[in-house]
């Protein structure tokens, strides 16, 4: 997803923050937070790091529900306590391109399957779905 539209988003949820909290948000942002050169360590971590946040902004780009690997953060996320009213979506569009973005988005959602995700890894993506499946008991119950 656009990286400019991306920086857009945090800066909007930053605003309300403030406006609403009268300070500054303190974020972990997954990308920066878990090595990217050990993925797989810093992974089994991530319950232990969700668990710690009171709130979830995901940047809800176009490509956001086609990445199982973002799926699982926010499945993550409500099964180590958070709630689900307390996961803030960001749409990220991209200038110019916003109403097709929007729709975009709509029909992620709207059509969403697990199995139509993608992971690097086809071995990540299979152990995923097997989490995924024994988290709710099967995939239609999670699409």
């Amino acid at each position: 997803d656009d990286p400019g539209a991306k920086w857009l988003g945090i800066q909007s949820y930053r605003v309300e923050f403030k406006a609403r909290e009268k300070r500054e948000p303190m974020v972990w942002i997954d990308k920066f937070c878990i090595d990217q050169n050990s993925i797989e360590r810093d992974l089994r971590c991530l319950p232990l790091f969700l668990s710690g946040c009171e709130e979830m902004v995901v940047l809800c780009g176009p490509t956001y529900l086609r990445r199982l690997w973002c799926v699982l953060e926010v499945l993550t996320f409500v099964h180590m306590g958070g709630r689900v009213d307390r996961i803030r979506i960001e749409p990220v569009l991209r200038d110019g391109h916003e109403d097709e973005d929007r729709a975009e988005l709509r029909h992620a959602f709207e059509s969403f399957d697990a199995t139509q995700c993608n992971c690097f890894l086809e071995s990540d993506k299979e152990r995923m779905l097997c989490i995924i499946k024994a988290a709710f008991g099967g995939l239609d119950q999670f699409n």
